[in-house]
């Protein structure tokens, strides 16, 4: 065999074993060993540092907010709306899951000068889902101890005998006394280099999003119960990272292979 034939002999072999070597798959990992989810990317590493799969591909499912959309270059952003989705909608201080049952109506954005569509709920809904698993009923949640979960701040939820602390570290960057629309003072940081991090039970802490920078805002915490009825706390966040941006985190526990989700639509003129 000349050396031109054992060359490509051995290039073909190795093309073999590569294609059929195993990836790291996101539906194999624990809930106690999730690691850094970055809000802006939903990309997250295993233990070993190595990137796996992203919780926001749509074979997951989606996330929609419930609101007005600019139409950019005819591209609607309605369009992925239909009855099979969802609604997480409260009603007298509980929560329930329907299909959803909405209004959408066309405008005009004078701020960007562009058609918009707004999608109008027939309920108080907090978020529309698209996600495998979910069933129509009542949701279990119980009352958010803090919203805003500041650096050096910890919030603890206990449900079904599990006790969940959420973490917030960061550098505050300065500090004003804001009042909020009942005339409540209440102090506002400017937050850089922020992460939340969540310990389940006696579980290994994990991250559970991170934002390189806050612009006149921070996150807020808008949902904690149990949305996938799996017995494990679930939570929606809002994430904004300017003023000018709604950003909606939803963390589906998803029976210990947890999920994050992500919807966002920027408002600025």
């Amino acid at each position: 065999m000349n050396s031109y034939s054992a060359f490509t002999l051995l290039f073909g072999l190795l093309f073999i074993q590569a294609c059929h070597s195993p990836t790291t798959k996101k539906d194999d990992t624990p809930i106690d060993s999730v690691a850094t989810k970055d809000s802006s990317s939903l990309t997250s590493k295993d233990s070993t540092g190595v990137s796996i799969s992203s919780a926001a591909d749509s074979s997951k499912g989606q996330i929609f907010l419930v609101r007005s959309y600019r139409i950019w270059e005819k591209e609607d952003p309605t369009a992925v709306l239909n009855k099979d989705w969802f609604d997480l909608y409260e009603r007298e201080g509980k929560y329930y899951l329907e299909k959803v049952s909405y209004e959408i109506k066309d405008s005009y954005d004078e701020c960007a000068q562009v058609p918009s569509k707004s999608v109008e709920s027939k309920r108080n809904s907090l978020l529309f889902l698209n996600i495998k698993g979910l069933k129509p009923g009542a949701v279990e949640n119980i009352k958010i101890n803090h919203s805003e979960i500041w650096p050096k701040e910890s919030v603890e939820y206990n449900f079904r005998k599990q006790q969940i602390i959420l973490k917030g570290f960061g550098d505050i960057k300065s500090t004003e006394v804001q009042t909020d629309e009942k005339g409540h003072e209440k102090l506002f940081h400017e937050v850089a280099h922020y992460k939340l991090n969540a310990t389940f039970g006696g579980a290994k802490e994990i991250t559970l999003f991170q934002k390189d920078q806050y612009d006149h805002v921070f996150m807020s915490t808008q949902f904690v119960g149990d949305i996938d009825r799996d017995g494990q706390l679930d939570f929606i966040f809002s994430n904004p990272s300017h003023y000018e941006e709604e950003t909606t985190l939803l963390f589906l526990s998803n029976g210990g292979k947890p999920l994050i989700f992500e919807a966002s639509e920027q408002f600025d003129c």
